[in-house]
């Protein structure tokens, strides 16, 4: 087991989002609140939306899913800070993602070396190791989602 001390975890939330089968939904969102509960902040990435729906009478869907998710966190014991959402542009997303971690770790008064990464864009996951951000890439892994949630060690 490769042990990685941390106390901001980032998620993307798209790897939530696309937990089909509820009993590993509920294992994952278990292991996510027993980190929060020790001391693990948990923060959830998203791009940003091409377009925000008004909400008069109904329900954004980018809001709906934030929603969604943080009441299984709730169920489970634990609660996510909130959703950062990414800036999205053609010609500066490399940019964009660079700023939206050095703004989180500024946020949280966090050193790259406290905070981990847990994604499957290898793009976002570039970025936050140029950063020196500690890095989880679940679509690389041979691991699944819960195994990799094992090697997050809370300090």
């Amino acid at each position: 087991m490769n042990e990685i001390p941390t106390r901001l975890l980032v998620i993307s939330r798209d790897l939530l989002s696309s937990i089909e089968d509820a009993s590993t939904s509920g294992f994952v969102f278990r292991q996510l609140a027993n980190l929060n509960r020790r001391g693990v902040l948990m923060l959830l990435t998203a791009s940003e939306p091409d377009h925000w729906v008004p909400t008069r009478g109904s329900v954004d869907d980018a809001l709906e899913e934030q929603g969604r998710i943080q009441e299984l966190m709730h169920q489970a014991g634990g609660e996510f800070d909130g959703v950062y959402y990414v800036a999205r542009s053609l010609l500066t997303q490399d940019r964009n993602r660079t700023g939206a971690l050095r703004d989180i770790l500024r946020r949280y008064s966090m050193e790259a070396a406290d905070a981990t990464l847990l994604s499957n864009s290898k793009p976002f996951l570039k970025a936050a190791a140029r950063e020196g951000i500690n890095t989880l890439d679940i679509s690389a892994s041979s691991k699944g989602l819960s195994q990799l949630l094992e090697d997050i060690k809370p300090y």
